[in-house]
């Protein structure tokens, strides 16, 4: 297998977690040079308007968005610098490259009004994060978990109509929504998921640009 590493392709680069690597939280960024096949470099990635402070010589998973499919390894941080005033960081990969299910995506955070159908008629919610395998949104409707549902989800200018299950109800904490709740989605069109990947990139962009002040 040739291992899918070049300039320009999208990468989450998540800290370690000796209990559970998926649920530990994933930055974007992407990368900018492979000086070889073990040296990369990468931008810093950027959450809320700020650069993420990550640890010099400590081990990272990065999860690499390649065009053949997602692939995971581990890299070390072994130091950071500036580029046409632009924070980089260079990693060196410890170990190989492993190819990973598509449902292991990185979760933005957003506030997206929507529409969902649980039953005969169509209602409103805010989904608060969304990823390439499912969302979390808040309603005040009450819904049976592991149920099914559509949803109507705008992305910028354009809306997709996925089919969902219904995973997990909780108290939403805010005051105008009284239900939090996850879907999973299910049977969803590589198409669709790739344009939702493409939406959350987007996103990380805009939030780059506005931390450059561009």
């Amino acid at each position: 297998m040739k291992e899918p590493l070049s300039p320009g392709l999208k990468v989450e680069i998540k800290r370690l977690s000796f209990l559970n690597n998926n649920k530990s939280q994933g930055f974007i960024s992407q990368i900018e040079e492979c000086v070889n096949d073990k040296i990369l470099i990468i931008g810093a990635p950027i959450s809320g308007g700020k650069i993420v402070p990550l640890k010099m010589n400590t081990e990272y998973m990065l999860i690499i968005y390649g065009a053949t499919g997602m692939y995971r390894c581990n890299v070390v941080i072994k130091k950071s610098f500036k580029k046409d005033s632009i924070e980089m960081l260079e990693v060196e990969r410890v170990t190989s490259l492993e190819k990973i299910q598509r449902r292991e995506f990185f979760r933005l955070e957003c506030v997206i009004p929507f529409q969902f159908k649980a039953g005969d008629t169509w209602e409103k919610g805010i989904i608060k994060d969304i990823s390439g395998g499912g969302i979390r949104f808040i309603t005040n409707s009450q819904l049976k978990t592991q149920g099914e549902i559509i949803l109507r989800i705008p992305l910028d200018e354009e809306e997709i109509t996925l089919s969902g299950k219904l995973l997990i109800k909780e108290a939403s904490n805010t005051e105008l929504y009284k239900y939090q709740y996850r879907v999973s989605f299910e049977d969803i069109k590589k198409s669709d998921q790739d344009t939702i990947i493409q939406y959350i990139f987007l996103q990380q962009r805009k939030q780059v640009r506005q931390y450059k002040g561009l």
